[in-house]
């Protein structure tokens, strides 16, 4: 048995005393120590207090090392770095405390719309231009005028955690909100967005809680300044889910995902996911890893338990679909592409129009439904300087119908009667720092609304309604 007098804990106590003493000897302070060195105030402070000191931290003795040596007691000095060293290089290694990250931003916009636009979230998510609203006697279109917006509740913050390994199981979370909580018109709805538990053993990761829906990809997205990331073209939702993720080799993830709707739902289904008895499932494939060209393929599939107002006869019928995705990313030295392409029926929970028709064929007694689909298609594209990071958005959603003849439901439809949407949105960013830019965004928006329906529930008679936005942003993350 082994043991060490002094201990390698009170070796370093005292080497932080030593260093502390040396530093005023060279009439120092703190935060001039800090900066000379390479490392963070706080750091430095933690050292001084209670010897502790991370390995990336050695620089610190940049300047404390060449004046100690000048002492008698260098060979002490030197047995004590080395037993302080193993000592941190033990701790990092079995350190059973949670690390405890804090990130998030704090982001100031600046909008302004020529038309009024349908827009979620106390208007901070963008969707598309509304169509004509006619006053009762003067006939003007009230929806044709401008609107200006400035705000900051989408800034967020949040916590990522890590914790110590258990028998090669690695354990990590997230807990991540924001004030963006519904539509009363207040920019003060604390809300959340992130809250999981990530487990990790070899090549398997299990994902537990809220967070992205498999459809919104983290490594490939839109990089608009526009909060609505893309909408309604690419989806934006976060769902309550298990997911289960297999890296099959170095550049191929493969994924199965069980969800339930939440605070994204889709419109008319207030407890549909619940009620149906069953989650939605989702399959994945992810391929590229960190090379140049990237690509996932996603597909899954949804029950919705149709409300009692909707259900006469008490039958308890499920509303069934499906929806896939296929994304592309390329990088090259001069620019990054990204591309995505979407078919979904009924899919409003993830902030794209669709709905609901009662099949012809049916009766108002006995009620059959199905769902309406949509398609859509986005390209994004930037380049990233030393300081300007421009860049183009271009989207475009379709309106599909039925595969039958139906009468659309519009309660049960999330804004059914949009025929079309297309948008152009170029951009440029401008880096202070690595944490700070600032962005200006100019986007061009047409809707075509229909006047009626056909027999499929495609919108016809339709109008188009432009809308000029534009945006200046401000955001530091930390």
């Amino acid at each position: 048995m082994y043991s060490l007098d002094p201990t390698p804990v009170e070796m370093a106590q005292k080497l932080a005393l030593k260093h502390k003493a040396l530093r005023r000897q060279l009439k120092m302070s703190q935060t001039e120590m800090a900066e000379r060195s390479g490392v963070s105030p706080g750091s430095l402070k933690c050292f001084e207090r209670s010897g502790n000191l991370h390995l990336t931290h050695w620089q610190i003795f940049r300047f404390f090392v060449p004046l100690h040596l000048q002492t008698k007691n260098m060979k002490r000095f030197l047995t004590g770095l080395l037993l302080t060293g193993c000592w941190l290089g033990l701790g990092a290694q079995n350190d059973n405390k949670v690390q405890v990250e804090l990130h998030g931003f704090v982001a100031v916009d600046g909008v302004y719309n020529t038309r009024a636009s349908k827009q979620a979230r106390n208007h901070h998510i963008y969707l598309y231009p509304l169509p004509e609203r006619q006053h009762d006697i003067t006939g003007e279109d009230l929806n044709d005028r401008g609107r200006f917006d400035l705000d900051a509740a989408h800034s967020r913050f949040g916590l990522h955690l890590k914790g110590p390994e258990w028998e090669g199981l690695r354990v990590s979370g997230v807990l991540e909100a924001d004030f963006l909580g519904d539509d009363r018109g207040s920019d003060a709805d604390f809300r959340l967005r992130h809250a999981y538990i990530k487990l990790g053993r070899g090549d398997w990761d299990v994902t537990v809680g809220q967070t992205w829906h498999p459809f919104f990809i983290p490594e490939n997205f839109p990089q608009m300044v526009n909060t609505c990331a893309g909408l309604p073209m690419h989806p934006l939702s976060r769902n309550p889910q298990v997911r289960v993720a297999w890296q099959a080799g170095r550049q191929t993830e493969l994924s199965l995902t069980l969800l339930e709707q939440n605070n994204f739902r889709t419109t008319g289904f207030a407890s549909g996911s619940e009620d149906a008895g069953r989650p939605e499932v989702v399959l994945q494939v992810k391929s590229g890893g960190d090379g140049p060209a990237w690509a996932s393929f996603t597909a899954g599939y949804k029950q919705l338990a149709l409300p009692e107002a909707y259900d006469p006869a008490g039958t308890q019928p499920l509303l069934k679909g499906w929806h896939a995705q296929a994304t592309f990313r390329y990088r090259l030295q001069v620019a990054t592409f990204r591309a995505g392409a979407l078919y979904g029926q009924n899919i409003s929970e993830m902030v794209i129009p669709g709905g609901v028709g009662r099949r012809s064929s049916s009766s108002v007694d006995d009620p059959d439904y199905l769902p309406l689909a949509t398609a859509t298609l986005w390209l994004d594209a930037d380049r990233r300087m030393e300081r300007w990071d421009p860049g183009i958005f271009v989207g475009y959603m379709q309106a599909l119908g039925a595969s039958e003849l139906v009468e659309v439901v519009e309660a049960l439809s999330f804004d059914a009667g949009l025929s079309g949407v297309f948008t152009l949105a170029p951009r440029v960013k401008y880096h202070f720092t690595p944490r700070l830019f600032a962005g200006a965004e100019y986007m061009y928006a047409r809707a075509g609304w229909g006047q009626n329906y056909d027999d499929y529930g495609l919108p016809v008679d339709v109008l188009n309604f432009s809308n000029h936005r534009m945006l200046l942003s401000m955001r530091y993350s930390f």
